[in-house]
Formats: structure tokens, sequence, C-alpha cells
């Protein structure tokens, strides 16, 4: 039988500096990082990414709203500093729903939204929401 999975996170795109340097430049390490021109999955990558996850849930219920705002928190500190690091070294900031969906009628479906807070600081660093979802 399978569950419902899921996972956010936030990711600067591009730039012209690279992810690990990011990393030191914003005082967060990087859950992951995806270099230019490296592959992954049989697909090339045309752009660095430095992405900030959070763990990857499993089961019956996946909370959207409450993965988000956990990110958030992680993230709001160093708002500043992503908005430096956005203007100074030319990123795309972009906020990542990940999630497969349970076809087992008796799981229930993930909640799927984001509180004032998380809209306010994607608004302010200028972020924009990706929503992938898959059937698991």
């Amino acid at each position: 039988m399978s569950s419902n999975e899921g996972r956010i996170y936030f990711a600067l795109d591009g730039g012209n500096i690279e992810p690990e340097e990011l990393s030191k430049f914003l005082g967060i390490e990087a859950t992951s990082i995806l270099r230019k021109d490296s592959r992954e999955v049989g697909k090339r990558s045309n752009i660095n990414s430095w992405e900030l996850s959070t763990p990857n849930v499993i089961g019956e219920y996946v909370d959207v709203y409450e993965l988000s705002k956990d990110l958030i928190v992680e993230l709001l500190p160093k708002k500043d500093l992503i908005i430096v690091a956005i203007k100074r070294f030319n990123f795309t900031p972009r906020f990542e729903v990940v999630l497969c969906i349970s076809t087992n009628e008796e799981h229930s479906t993930p909640a799927i939204g984001f509180d004032a807070n998380v809209v306010k600081f994607l608004g302010e660093v200028g972020a924009y929401i990706d929503i992938d979802t898959y059937r698991n």
C-alpha cells in the first residue's frame, strides 16, 4: 500500500557564484546543490541551483502548511542576505512543493496551502511557487 510523500524546498537558481560560495555567503548549508553542466537522472542542468529542503515526509497525511512554515522559520533570519544574494549574484528564487499523492482511497490527500508569513516572505524575496504532484 502506498503512502503520501512530500517535501518543500527553497531554491536559488542561476547566479554567477558557485553554490558552495553561496552557502558561505548566507551562513546556511544547502541540503542539495546542482552545478551547471552536471547530470542528474539523465538530464543535464544548464544552471547552478542551491536548495534548502525540509525532510521528506512519508505517511497517510502530508501538511504543506506546516512544512512551509518550518522552512520559512529557518530562512527568515537570513532574509536580508537572501535578498542581497538574489540581486548581487543574479539568482531566481523558487519555492518548490513536491508531493507524491497516494492512490489509496483510505489515505487523506495532502493539505496544500501557505499561511500569511510564508506568503509575505516569498513576496519579499520575489520567489515564485512551483507545485509538482505525482501519483504514488
